[in-house]
């Protein structure tokens, strides 16, 4: 098989692959879960230099929906907090501290309180939820569209490429293109089903906490109510 025929297959392979990986990386900056990724479009100017937030903090994660944002200097506290709110408002914000072991100047141990931001993605209430599905379906169909053009595209170079190549080259050319669309088709519907599977279960996750809240409130209700009402009913008893 020509040159010409197995580059223009590297590149349609090379296209696919490329607009999964920005679509992959456009759903992990729909943040349900803390991904590290959506940490990467942060940028913090100290002291007049721009600087990324991994160079400038160390970062840690408690669990799965929240990071913990050392700065280097704890004077950087307030442009960190601005700094991520221009990129992720909907980060929930707090100032923590936390005691840690150092030693003093002399070497003896001692225990010194370091301040640090703790980042909360936001809960996936029933608002969010619908705005999640939407915008992750928006980006979905605009991947599959510039993967479909891409596809027809390499069609059209190979249909003109094949011209002078063997029938069995042909043939095993046309299933090497079909397997390779595929690949990077379930690639990607992986990708999207992932990511509808987390918004879920994030969801259900706050219908258990917000109903378990709500029947908490209405035992809270009934019992006052009771209490209430025995009251009243001594007070009658007592007249």
């Amino acid at each position: 098989m020509r040159r010409a025929v197995l580059k223009e297959y590297d590149l349609l392979g090379e296209s696919l692959s490329n607009y999964s990986a920005v679509f992959g990386y456009r759903l992990k900056n729909f943040c349900v879960k803390a991904e590290e990724v959506s940490l990467l479009p942060i940028k913090v100017l100290i002291e007049g230099e721009l600087q990324l937030l991994e160079d400038c903090t160390t970062i840690g994660k408690p669990d799965e929906y929240s990071f913990m944002i050392f700065p280097r200097y704890d004077e950087d506290m307030t442009i960190l907090g601005q700094s991520i709110m221009v990129a992720h408002p909907e980060f929930k914000q707090e100032i923590k501290s936390m005691t840690v072991d150092s030693v003093d100047e002399k070497g003896d141990p001692k225990e010194v309180d370091v301040r640090y931001l703790l980042l909360t993605m936001p809960e996936v209430d029933d608002d969010r939820y619908d705005l999640l599905t939407d915008g992750v379906k928006v980006c979905y169909d605009e991947c599959k569209a510039q993967m479909e053009a891409a596809a027809a595209h390499a069609d059209a170079r190979f249909a003109e490429l094949v011209v002078l190549e063997s029938e069995e080259d042909k043939n095993k050319l046309e299933k090497g293109v079909e397997a390779l669309k595929k690949q990077w088709n379930d690639h990607r519907d992986n990708i999207y089903n992932e990511k509808l599977q987390e918004i879920e279960d994030a969801h259900n996750k706050w219908l258990a906490e917000h109903n378990a809240m709500e029947q908490k409130r209405q035992e809270d209700e009934a019992s006052h109510g009771d209490a209430a009402a025995h009251s009243m009913k001594l007070d009658e008893m007592t007249n």
